[in-house]
């Protein structure tokens, strides 16, 4: 505020005797001159503001899309060329600077400066422009609407630093990018209610502005043939689109056109209205839509007969075949006319649906979800050390080597902070608190919002997923751009729970197969070899690292009265316990005076489980141990370690059972093979085979010399494969890239 020195005299003795509002409101009844200058005006706005910028707002599927997704401001660049949709609200035009790029610029500048723009998501625009936008400070969104051979000419020589994130509207396209960061926001339409009306007409309708692209030369044959497959009845095929004036494009694609419907003598079954504005009453009474383009992005058009209940018949090209619907008949590009008939033929309109992933809802808001993302990338301060995230810190063997690694990789210098999604706050399990007491900061997700802040606000150089569920580590990957980001998820807790998640996606969520997330990945870690083939499948880098523990108090196995016989693990029902207790009860009649120890707690899931293997084990000498604190006296207590080893992986109670210089009895499955040399530190029985697993654990139960040399023989080999020091040098590896 600006005060004449009597006003201030003023305005300072009432502020003595009066908050500033009172004062206020007192002087301007007494007149008191006031003047409002805007350019001072200022605001709170914890909103994200995002700027859509297009060419020109010219009726097409980009520029649809553009519209759509405008909200406060849309900036256009070029004047039209063809008839423009309404202007939205908020738009803003600076065609008329076209021809002095630079000026252009600085007048965008100033636009996106005033609307307080936190990303810029642009449509249509050239390589140059999206450069000179970045350049300006401002995060940039590129969309591009079609594969390839549909991209302007300075795109594939399109500088890394171009855009914040290339945007692709389905994911053929997202697959022919350049290598930069990249999305998919699949097109979306608004869903229209419109009654078939009753005619006896057989309706074709092809929405496509006429472009050398669309093929609209292919369709009178395809009329023709359509109307002998259906005579009597009346047949009519309408193509809608308007010309691109001043186009050689265009104008080759009509002459091709018009030449076609002279070869056919199709001129009675074709209807050409030009530029349809109202597409949904072009489509209420129609049979089919029908889509001969030799390549597309994701068509608008499909999905706006799809929503209103007319099939759709179309060449499968571009990110066609991503949509999924019954309604929708997909034929090679090169297929014939007769083809496309027999297809249309089997039309029947109103018995498609539009699936809910390509609604205009969905778009919108995967499109304000990558404009956040977009802008906590432009945001991101210096990354450094590692995150870890975890489901939680509980007891088990995958925490336990966490917790492991992020030790000691505190003991080598590595800054580490880690997450856990199953935890409550206020409800730390032992692991995390003693992690938290040894210096290293967990925190508690309680949403995926909440842990993706947490990480951008604190970037690490890598982060691990470490038995992540595979919604929130889609999430977290598909979030956070151009953050290198690795999956430490063994066997099935990485392939069957990612094929159940991509069974159910979410609506709108653009992941289909496994290597769409692997594309999101920097590498996937797997703990023994047999299992990188597999991983390989996603398409990213995979590294085997297998899991290390540390040094355990040598067992002196045959120091005991009765032979005894010990496994850990979980009381659940993934680790096969009970063939365990099938597998000694055949032992049972020839083994010496023994007992089994079973360690390991109930798994909370299945609480009924460890009430059933108490009674499997029936008649049999089992102990059970419970919880462990110090796996180190329960291992110095065994003669033999016993395992079914499922599910596979590379379980740590093996590992640590071999450090204790124990033999071991497990199954061949997973990583077994690469932790017990078979007939060197134990020994390996097939999977399922009870007979086999009883027959080692009776050959080791009468031979004490073998157990003590096997028992040697697997120490040794653990701390030259196995070692803590070994695995955390790895991960070392991966982290300083």
């Amino acid at each position: 505020m600006l005060l004449s020195p009597a006003a201030a005299r003023r305005f300072g003795a009432l502020l003595g005797t009066m908050d500033i509002e009172k004062v206020w409101r007192s002087m301007l009844r007494s007149g008191v001159r006031v003047a409002h200058l805007p350019e001072l005006d200022a605001c709170v706005d914890d909103s994200l503001r995002v700027a859509q910028l297009v060419t020109s707002i010219q009726v097409g599927g980009a520029e649809r899309v553009a519209i759509d997704l405008a909200s406060g401001l849309l900036i256009t660049l070029c004047k039209p060329t063809r008839e423009t949709f309404p202007p939205p609200r908020g738009h803003v035009d600076l065609s008329p600077l076209r021809g002095d790029p630079e000026r252009a610029m600085d007048e965008l500048q100033k636009v996106l400066l005033a609307f307080g723009a936190d990303v810029v998501h642009a449509h249509l625009i050239r390589a140059a422009e999206a450069v000179a936008i970045q350049a300006r400070g401002f995060p940039l969104m590129l969309h591009i609407h079609n594969v390839a051979q549909g991209w302007p000419p300075d795109y594939s020589g399109m500088p890394a630093g171009a855009a914040t994130v290339l945007v692709a509207c389905a994911q053929a396209v997202e697959r022919q990018l350049p290598s930069m960061t990249t999305r998919t926001i699949w097109n979306g339409v608004a869903l229209k209610n419109c009654a078939a009306l009753p005619v006896d007409t057989f309706k074709v309708v092809t929405l496509a502005n006429p472009r050398i692209q669309k093929r609209l030369e292919r369709i009178p044959e395809i009329a023709r043939l359509t109307a002998e497959l259906l005579a009597p009845r009346r047949v009519r095929f309408v193509i809608a689109g308007a010309m691109e004036p001043y186009s050689a494009d265009s104008a080759q694609a009509i002459e091709a056109l018009d030449l076609a419907i002279c070869t056919h003598n199709a001129a009675e079954w074709i209807e050409r209205p030009g530029i349809v504005g109202d597409t949904a009453s072009l489509l209420a009474d129609a049979d089919a839509m029908l889509s001969v383009s030799a390549y597309e992005g994701l068509s608008l058009a499909h999905l706006e007969a799809l929503g209103m209940g007319v099939p759709v018949v179309a060449t499968d090209v571009g990110g066609t075949s991503e949509i999924h619907s019954d309604a929708l008949r997909l034929l090679p590009a090169d297929a014939s006319a007769a083809e496309f008939a027999r297809e249309l033929t089997g039309c029947k309109r109103g018995t498609a649906t539009l699936p809910a992933s390509f609604t205009r809802q969905k778009m919108i808001a995967r499109a304000a979800w990558l404009a956040a993302a977009t802008s906590r990338r432009a945001a991101r301060i210096k990354a450094d050390g590692l995150w870890l995230v975890a489901n939680n810190f509980s007891t088990g063997g995958a925490q336990s080597s966490a917790r492991r690694l992020l030790l000691a990789l505190k003991e080598c210098g590595v800054r580490v902070r880690a997450a856990v999604i199953q935890e409550q706050p206020q409800f730390p399990t032992p692991g995390r608190r003693s992690l938290e007491a040894q210096g290293i900061p967990v925190f508690a997700a309680t949403t995926t919002e909440s842990l993706i802040n947490a990480i951008e606000s604190d970037p690490p150089a890598a982060l691990f997923f470490w038995n992540v569920i595979t919604s929130w580590k889609v999430s977290l990957a598909d979030a956070l751009l151009e953050m290198r980001v690795f999956d430490v998820s063994p066997g099935e807790m990485l392939f069957s729970s990612l094929d159940r998640f991509l069974e159910s996606v979410p609506a709108g969520v653009p992941y289909r197969a496994a290597s769409d997330y692997g594309a999101r990945l920097a590498g996937i870690v797997v703990k023994y070899r047999c299992e990188a083939a597999r991983a390989a499948k996603l398409g990213c880098p995979v590294s085997v690292i297998r899991n290390g523990v540390p040094s355990f108090p040598a067992a002196a196995p045959g120091q005991n009265r009765m032979l005894v016989l010990g496994t850990a693990a979980r009381l659940s029902p993934d680790k096969k316990l009970e063939d365990l207790l099938a597998a000694i009860r055949l032992a049972a009649p020839k083994l010496p005076p023994f007992v089994l120890r079973i360690a390991g707690g109930p798994e909370r899931d299945f609480p009924h489980y460890a009430t059933d293997l108490r009674k499997a084990a029936s008649g049999l000498p089992v102990e059970w141990e419970g919880e462990l604190t110090d796996m180190g006296s329960f291992l110095a207590q065994l003669d033999i370690f016993v395992m079914i080893s499922e599910p596979a992986g590379c379980p740590n109670a093996t590992l640590e059972a071999s450090a204790a210089g124990l033999p071991i009895v497990a199954t061949d499955h997973g990583g077994a093979c690469e932790q017990v040399l078979d007939g060197v530190t134990g020994f390996l029985a097939p999977r399922g085979d009870a007979a086999a697993f009883s027959e080692a654990v009776l050959h080791l139960s009468g031979n004490p010399d073998r157990r003590i040399a096997m028992g040697i023989a697997a120490r040794e080999h653990v701390q030259k494969e196995f070692s803590l020091s070994r695995m955390a040098d790895a991960y070392l590896a991966l982290i300083h890239g």
